[in-house]
């Protein structure tokens, strides 16, 4: 028998959803201010910016909806010098860059009780998405994702990041959250990520926002209905 499982993607803000979820009727199912939207094999939940926000639509889902996956969804800023907005990446882990449990831990990054840093994606799911994503963008690539709170506005601290991580290739803040949930839950994950901006002083709120309506939005509908089915 199929799976009727649904997938659970999961968006921190409505502009990364809306070509998604624009056919999809909304949930009945009420959950702590999260939008949720149900249909065709999928739950889209958008739950807010943050890796708090993230854990806590990460968990809603995989304890209301029992979902056969999580995907993550949303812009990133690239961690490559002069990178143009645009760059789709799947995730084949994810790593917190601002978390530091030192002493408890031997270096920064490293989980108290997982004892790992990078918490790896699914690889079927992760190549299932990568495998969509080509078929939608040249410029599709899969590797790390690093997730902390803040956004990255500064070339200095990018590059650092970039030099700490050296197989990471954007930084959100959602990702890595959702992917210590998924995790914890033995839920396969990955994520799915259009970058918007080069995580530097020329970030501009408007450009982002717009880019993410016209653009990003219009690709992760495409990519995740054209796989949702073989998730």
């Amino acid at each position: 028998m199929p799976d009727r499982r649904p997938v659970a993607v999961i968006a921190a803000l409505e502009q990364e959803a809306h070509a998604l979820v624009a056919r999809m009727p909304r949930s009945e199912t009420v959950g702590p201010r999260l939008h949720i939207w149900e249909g065709g094999g999928l739950v889209v939940i958008v739950g807010g910016v943050g890796k708090v926000a993230a854990a806590m639509a990460a968990q809603f889902a995989c304890d209301v909806f029992k979902p056969r996956c999580v995907v993550a969804i949303g812009l990133a800023g690239a961690l490559e010098d002069n990178s143009r907005p645009g760059q789709v990446i799947v995730a084949t882990g994810a790593a917190q860059h601002d978390f530091d449990g030192r002493p408890l831990t031997p270096a920064r990054g490293i989980i108290p009780g997982l004892e790992i840093a990078v918490i790896h994606a699914d690889s079927a799911v992760a190549e299932k998405l990568l495998m969509a994503a080509r078929l939608e963008s040249k410029h599709a690539r899969s590797g790390i994702v690093v997730t902390g709170d803040q956004i990255i506005t500064s070339a200095e601290v990018r590059d650092a990041l970039a030099h700490e991580f050296a197989d990471a290739l954007c930084v959100d803040m959602e990702t890595a959250s959702i992917a210590q949930v998924a995790h914890q839950n033995a839920v396969p994950w990955s994520a799915l990520r259009v970058t918007s901006d080069s995580a530097d002083e020329t970030f501009d709120l408007r450009g982002v926002l717009g880019f993410g309506v016209s653009t990003a939005a219009d690709l992760f509908e495409r990519i995740i209905q054209s796989v949702a089915d073989e998730l």
